[in-house]
C-alpha cells in the first residue's frame, strides 16, 4: 500500500459573478496542497479571448480575493465553453488527486466515505488516510447493499477498508463503518451525508468528465449541502 506523497486538491470556483463560494472547508483539511481553478463560463456563440479582454481583470480580482481568504493557494484562471472539460484538463495538468466542491461546512470533524466496491478503492482510502493523518477528523465508511443482495460482501468490504486505513497509520478509534440494506444508494448517501461535514466520493468511469459530472455522481453532489471531495482514479 502506497501513501500519496502530497495530497493535491483542485477547487473549481465560478468567477463570473460576485457571490463568494462556501469554501471554509479548505481551511480545515490540514496540510494539503490546493489549486484554485477560477473558471468563467463562455456562451457557445462567444469567443473566450474576447470575454477575457472584457472581464479578465474583474475575474482575476475575484479569484485573488478567494485565494487571499484561504491561504494563497496556486491560482489558474480559464475562460471556457466547457466547465467539465476544463476541470478534466487542469486536474491532469496539475496532477490533482481530488476535486473539491463548495458546501456549507465551517468545520471538518466528521467525514463520510461511501464505498461502492473495489473500484478506485485504493485511491479513495489513500486520500482518506492522508486527510485523517493531517487533521483530527473521524471517518465513517459506508456501503449500501442493493435489495436481495448478500450483505456479507458489504461487511467484508467495509471491515477490510478499516483495516487498510489502520495499516496507513490511522488510529482505529477514528474510523467506523455503516451498512445499509435494501435502500437506494444515492438516497442513502444524500440523507446520511447531512450528518457529516464532508463527503468523500470516488470516480468510477473511464473519463474524468463522466466520473465527476456523470449523472449519478452529479446528482449526489448537487443534493448535498456539505462539501464533497471527488477522488480521481489516476490508475
Amino acid at each position: 500500500m502506497t501513501r500519496i506523497d502530497e495530497l493535491r486538491i483542485l477547487v473549481p470556483v465560478d468567477v463570473s459573478g460576485t457571490e463568494q463560494p462556501l469554501l471554509d472547508v479548505i481551511d480545515h483539511l490540514g496540510a494539503v496542497e490546493v489549486v484554485l481553478l477560477g473558471y468563467f463560463p463562455v456562451p457557445d456563440q462567444a469567443e473566450p479571448a474576447l470575454l477575457r479582454d472584457q472581464y479578465g481583470p474583474e475575474a482575476t480580482d475575484r479569484l485573488d480575493a478567494v485565494a487571499a481568504e484561504h491561504g494563497g493557494p496556486a491560482e489558474v484562471l480559464v475562460f471556457t465553453h466547457d466547465r467539465e472539460a476544463t476541470i478534466d484538463r487542469i486536474a491532469d495538468e496539475y496532477d490533482c488527486d481530488a476535486v473539491l466542491t463548495a458546501g456549507r461546512s465551517t468545520v471538518v470533524d466528521r467525514v463520510l466515505v461511501p464505498l461502492r466496491g473495489d473500484v478506485n478503492l485504493d485511491r479513495i482510502l489513500a486520500v482518506v488516510a492522508d486527510l485523517l493523518l493531517a487533521g483530527n477528523e473521524t471517518a465513517t465508511l459506508f456501503h449500501s447493499v442493493a435489495e436481495d443482495a448478500d450483505p456479507t460482501q458489504g461487511e467484508l468490504l467495509l471491515m477490510g477498508a478499516v483495516d487498510r486505513l489502520v495499516e496507513y497509520g490511522v488510529d482505529r478509534d477514528r474510523v467506523d463503518w455503516r451498512l445499509s440494506e435494501g435502500g437506494d444508494p444515492q438516497t442513502d448517501i444524500v440523507e446520511l451525508g447531512a450528518e457529516y461535514d464532508l463527503v468523500v466520493l470516488g470516480e468510477t468511469d473511464p473519463s474524468l468528465r463522466e466520473r465527476i459530472i456523470g449523472d449519478v455522481l452529479s446528482a449526489i453532489v448537487d443534493a448535498l449541502d456539505v462539501p464533497s471531495l471527488i477522488v480521481r482514479d489516476n490508475e
